[in-house]
């Protein structure tokens, strides 16, 4: 089984109410209808982008049946699932299928404990078993590292479609292509190093940066299509310098500055995040000015 997706599908940002955070549909709605206008691919609702991990199962369903209805069929939405055991990642998972979406992104099981990789197969087959819907294993939970021994034995259950490679390693992208690719969808989750994943043959990218920028992301991606690897690097090396200042521990609320200077609404992070400093915020304007991206505030 291959995941039937192609090309730049940014994982969103979750809107949520500035107080309450409460899920704030009518920007849910906003931020899809914008990508679908940019002209991605295909987009991610309740990834790690999405501050997923913190969203109950009536809010997965809540969230995800916003982007799938705003999204109408014109791109494919795949529903972001992060969990620490079966039966929540199965309540989320159907949530998930019966708001519309037409696949699952599913983290590895990560709190406290380093699954096997019979472990893994179990966990990913059950939940298929019991969603039927395909699966893409989120592979960016550095303490859950699934190698590639444990993709070999990964790829026989019966939902797994494709990989989603994170956690900024790309010998783990050249390994999966040259072994696996015939046989799975492998997509990149390595913001800073996409021009060299697209050299490698990836089938797309989900990551923070095709959501902060989607119209340069998705510049590069046709740049490569089209094989201008001059434009493409070109774009690399202006863009780059935004994800540097955006990555780390507070990057869904970094992300949603970076967004909001542009001029789209998505409200804060949920707590315990924090909002950044004044000097964060500016650095993070003036990166977005020196890559050529209008900013509104």
């Amino acid at each position: 089984m291959r995941l039937n997706v192609r090309g730049i599908i940014p994982p969103m940002v979750t809107p949520f109410t500035w107080g309450t955070e409460d899920l704030d549909e009518g920007a849910i709605r906003d931020e899809t209808e914008y990508l679908v206008q940019v002209g991605v691919h295909g987009v991610v609702a309740g990834g790690s982008t999405g501050e997923g991990e913190g969203l109950s199962e009536q809010e997965v369903y809540q969230l995800c049946k916003a982007v799938v209805e705003q999204a109408r069929d014109r791109v494919p939405v795949i529903g972001g699932v992060i969990a620490d055991s079966t039966a929540e990642a199965i309540r989320k998972s159907r949530a998930a299928k019966e708001a519309g979406v037409m696949a699952l992104q599913v983290t590895p099981p990560h709190y406290l404990w380093t699954p096997d990789a019979e472990t893994l197969a179990r966990y990913y087959q059950q939940i298929g078993d019991a969603v039927q819907l395909p699966v893409m294993i989120y592979n960016v939970v550095p303490w859950v590292n699934i190698d590639i021994r444990t993709v070999r034995r990964l790829v026989d259950v019966t939902w797994l479609a494709g990989i989603k490679q994170s956690g900024g390693d790309l010998h783990k992208v050249a390994d999966l292509m040259h072994e696996f690719h015939d046989r799975l969808t492998v997509i990149t989750a390595v913001d800073d190093l996409l021009y060299p994943s697209y050299c490698l043959g990836v089938d797309g990218a989900i990551c923070c940066l095709n959501t902060v920028l989607p119209g340069p992301t998705l510049e590069m991606w046709n740049r490569m299509e089209a094989g201008d690897h001059a434009g493409a690097k070109a774009l690399h090396d202006r863009i780059l310098p935004v994800w540097r200042a955006i990555e780390g521990a507070n990057m869904p609320y970094l992300a949603k500055v970076a967004i909001q200077l542009q001029g789209r609404k998505v409200g804060p992070a949920r707590s315990p995040m924090l909002p950044p400093t004044e000097e964060k915020r500016a650095e993070i304007r003036q990166r977005l000015v020196e890559a050529g991206i209008p900013v509104t505030a």
